[in-house]
């Protein structure tokens, strides 16, 4: 049986969605190990990012120090990634994912839970796809952490403002 153009393509983008969807599942896993390096190597060399505080920085080395900045705040994590969406076309894509993560803070022993978005943009680099902007966009934590402003947390862009009445 031979595929028409028309599923080849449609195959072809559930393959990218996939891969997509495991450099995300390879990300975190690399995160919940305390590797920053690691975690750094599903983007771009040259990547662009921001992680919740509006101040954008580039470098795939620059990423891994900041990341290891954060993560030595926590005894452990775990993270969760879902509601992915890909918008895709050819060798870019547009990925939007919803992500849980727990934390034990290293200082405290206490939890501390966060939810957020991630805007990021995707590309096929060598024939792996690769991130080449994140963006982590907060939607809510608890409890409050007093280190972390409140505007970090906008919720969901889209919401909603209905009469409860």
């Amino acid at each position: 049986m031979s595929l028409t153009t028309d599923d080849q393509t449609a195959l072809r983008e559930l393959l990218d969605a996939r891969e997509i969807e495991q450099a995300f599942v390879r990300y975190f896993d690399r995160v919940d190990a305390n590797d920053p390096e690691g975690a750094s190597q599903c983007f771009a060399q040259d990547v662009e990012f921001e992680i919740m505080t509006g101040k954008r920085k580039r470098g795939r080395d620059s990423f891994a120090r900041s990341l290891g900045r954060v993560l030595d705040q926590y005894e452990r994590t775990s993270h969760h990634v879902g509601n992915i969406t890909a918008r895709i076309d050819g060798d870019t894509a547009d990925v939007l994912a919803y992500v849980y993560a727990y934390h034990r803070m290293h200082n405290t022993g206490e939890p501390w839970h966060l939810w957020a978005r991630m805007k990021d943009k995707f590309e096929r680099i060598d024939g792996r796809w690769q991130i080449t902007e994140h963006v982590l966009l907060g939607l809510d934590a608890v409890p409050n952490r007093p280190d972390i402003p409140r505007d970090w947390y906008p919720g969901h862009p889209g919401r909603l403002h209905r009469d409860s009445n």
